[in-house]
């Protein structure tokens, strides 16, 4: 009867130290939407158009620019409140005619992500060095499905991109585009 209690205290004993309670740690990596970005200081950030397919035909329908985004500045830079959607973290503009002729035209935003998404609150903290550190952001070319070329011939547009974030203000010089 002795020994039956001994080892019933000392199955208890092994099951217990094998139950450990361990600290609970906080997931800093993604944050909520209801959070307000304080608008950061001191920055030097470029934004630029690199993809090299510069013509598209009207009503294409899965057509992408890639973005680049460098740190052109001497310490690094982090984004709170980058998009884990990254075609969300940038807003697409378009105009017909060339980026260097004047235009009438008012600039029109393009779709590049779904408003309606259920991971669009999702952020991760993006980090950019100086030097050739840079994040690639690719963004669909949405405007080109409601584009029609009736006469065949080539036609200029305008692009430019800027960053869809509150603490950083980034806006892409413009760019030329065709359409077929």
């Amino acid at each position: 009867m002795r020994y039956r209690f001994l080892l019933i205290l000392l199955a208890g004993t092994v099951l217990l130290a094998g139950c450990s309670s361990e600290p609970k740690v906080r997931r800093t990596a993604f944050k909520k939407s209801g959070e307000v970005f304080q608008k950061l200081k001191d920055y030097s950030l470029s934004l630029s158009l690199i993809s090299s397919r510069r013509e598209f035909y009207a009503g294409e329908e899965n057509a992408t620019f890639t973005f680049s985004l460098k740190n052109t500045g001497l310490t690094p830079v982090t984004i709170q409140e980058w998009h884990m959607i990254e075609a969300a973290n940038i807003n697409l503009y378009y105009r017909p005619g060339s980026s260097e002729a004047p235009s009438s035209a008012a600039w029109k935003l393009s779709p590049t992500y779904d408003p309606d998404s259920k991971r669009l609150h999702l952020r991760s903290p993006l980090t950019l060095n100086p030097g050739t550190n840079q994040a690639l952001v690719m963004v669909p070319v949405a405007f080109l499905k409601t584009l029609r070329n009736d006469n065949g011939k080539k036609q200029p547009y305008a692009v430019y991109a800027e960053l869809n974030l509150k603490s950083v203000s980034v806006k892409s010089p413009p760019a030329d585009i065709y359409i077929k």
